[in-house]
């Protein structure tokens, strides 16, 4: 999952993402390279909340984002940091499909284009924070097609149970990550 710009949704589609493939029975790992520790702090969290994540958080660096899991079936799902193209660059690296995460705002979707244009991988867009019949994704619907941008059939609605969801450990039902897990498997299986 990955955006230069914070704040687009990128660590909540990462454990979201995980949390939905593992719930259609596939093994999940998700990797950690932000320096916030954003996914960590999640883990920690729905630890301490008595609900903790059915997968593994795993802290990774530039070095070591890129080992194999040790079952190679497992699903690999890599959280990267705003800015830092160095580390965005390991994860890169070291995906098969790069995941940019964008809400459907100007300043996002520029952000995540630069994103796109940076990295050599397979990657469609995720949208993210979603108002449905809005000018404002009728405008980034068309910001995608205007430069060329593949992304996802599922988009992500708003919710204000996905923005608790890192400090609750409650998943709120219906956010469409279902939906994306089934996209990215049917993608793996052509």
């Amino acid at each position: 999952m990955a955006n230069m710009k914070g704040g687009v949704g990128k660590t909540t589609s990462t454990i979201c993402t995980a949390m939905a493939l593992h719930r259609l029975g596939e093994k999940v790992e998700v990797r950690d390279i932000d320096p916030q520790g954003s996914a960590t702090l999640w883990a920690e969290h729905a630890r301490q909340a008595g609900t903790p994540l059915p997968f593994e958080v795993k802290v990774a660096n530039k070095f070591t984002v890129g080992q194999p899991p040790e079952d190679e079936s497992t699903w690999v799902i890599i959280d990267t940091p705003p800015s830092q193209s160095d580390l965005i660059g390991a994860a890169v690296d070291a995906s098969t499909l790069v995941v940019l995460v964008s809400t459907p705002g100007s300043m996002d979707l520029d952000r995540m284009r630069e994103t796109a244009r940076a990295i050599n991988r397979p990657s469609s867009v995720l949208l993210t924070q979603i108002r449905g019949n809005t000018v404002a994704l009728r405008e980034a619907e068309q910001y995608l097609i205007d430069n060329d941008l593949a992304r996802f059939d599922t988009m992500i609605p708003f919710k204000e149970g996905l923005r608790r969801a890192s400090d609750t450990g409650q998943f709120p039902s219906a956010t469409g990550y279902g939906m994306v897990a089934k996209e990215i498997l049917e993608v793996f299986a052509a």
